[in-house]
């Protein structure tokens, strides 16, 4: 049996500007964003009788790839050439559709454990770009490069994504302390439901023409803020923060809601001093800046809402078990 294990990822800033709408046309678009410990795991095996069988939110047992209903295992199966004999399990650390990259980490963790299953070993940035592919050319999703990158790579990076079509990823490598005391000002309140990515995703893209300024914007406090983190100026997070989702709800009315809004106003009056909501909007996670020494008070005054906080993951997607001599035959 083989287990791929993949992080889902926290986006800072400059999202929407990983869309191929804005960077084709704006030389580049860029985010940063980290990749935390909660995972995403996908476990492949040998199945005797020939069949397929998958275990995901569903349950799949049949004879032919064509009968598979989960359309990123279909087109994944297909690309390396495997169309029988197997079987796929898929577990998560958090639901999908929460604003954490969760199903671009779903991609990149299958096709891991599936090159490995045939025996091949592939680099982060070869999974990172053929997730894109799958997603985005070949399941025609309207959504962006940054989650895919994030997944494969993991640890907290400046992400750029080129007119051209290629990509460039700069870890920031700061001291371990100063990561820390960001990761220990965020606050993630649970917005109780899920959101479509990629629907709002596509109203972002079909208003670029008012959307590019404000893209724009996004991409220079991005810009700005490495430059910032590079230097060690953890304060100016804050305000990095705070504009970026300010100019992201003006990108899309699907952003946002009353809901939203009335929330992310009281975790201010809370104590908290910026905050977005996670991944494309809409629902998930609200991300909230918090001070240390605030934070008793938020979570006293924020206590009917479920309150996470998430650690830094180093890695990108990785290979965590591997049994050989149990797995296709092939290697015996």
């Amino acid at each position: 049996m083989i287990l791929s294990r993949t992080p889902v990822r926290v986006s800072f800033v400059g999202g929407g500007s990983d869309l191929a709408s804005f960077y084709t046309k704006n030389e580049y678009g860029c985010v940063i964003s980290m990749t935390v410990k909660k995972y995403v795991y996908v476990a492949v095996n040998h199945r005797f009788d020939g069949k397929i069988r998958l275990a995901y939110a569903r349950n799949e047992i049949i004879d032919s790839i064509d009968e598979i209903q989960n359309d990123r295992i279909k087109v994944a199966m297909r690309r390396l050439g495997i169309t029988g004999g197997i079987e796929i399990f898929y577990i998560s650390d958090v639901p999908k559709k929460l604003g954490l990259g969760g199903s671009s980490s779903f991609t990149v963790g299958l096709l891991n454990a599936l090159y490995r299953y045939k025996g091949v070993d592939v680099f982060p940035e070869r999974l990172a770009r053929e997730s894109c592919e799958i997603e985005i050319e070949d399941l025609a999703n309207n959504i962006g490069k940054q989650d895919q990158y994030a997944a494969a790579i993991g640890g907290i990076n400046y992400i750029k994504f080129w007119s051209n079509g290629t990509v460039s990823v700069k870890p920031i490598l700061i001291d371990e302390s100063i990561i820390r005391s960001l990761m220990d000002s965020l606050v993630f309140v649970y917005l109780g439901g899920t959101h479509d990515a990629s629907g709002i995703l596509t109203d972002v893209q079909q208003r670029m023409g008012d959307n590019n300024e404000y893209l724009l914007r996004m991409r220079d406090i991005t810009d700005q803020l490495y430059n910032d983190l590079m230097q060690r100026k953890i304060d100016q997070f804050k305000y990095a923060l705070k504009e970026n989702w300010e100019l992201k709800k003006k990108t899309s009315s699907l952003v946002s809601s009353a809901f939203i809004e009335n929330l992310y106003d009281r975790a201010i009056a809370a104590g908290a001093e910026a905050g977005k909501v996670l991944g494309a909007g809409g629902g998930g996670f609200l991300m909230m800046f918090v001070p240390l020494e605030r934070q008793d008070q938020f979570r006293k005054k924020m206590s009917d809402y479920k309150l996470m906080k998430f650690d830094i993951e180093h890695n990108g997607s990785q290979i965590v078990h591997f049994d050989q001599d149990r797995n296709t035959g092939i290697d015996h």
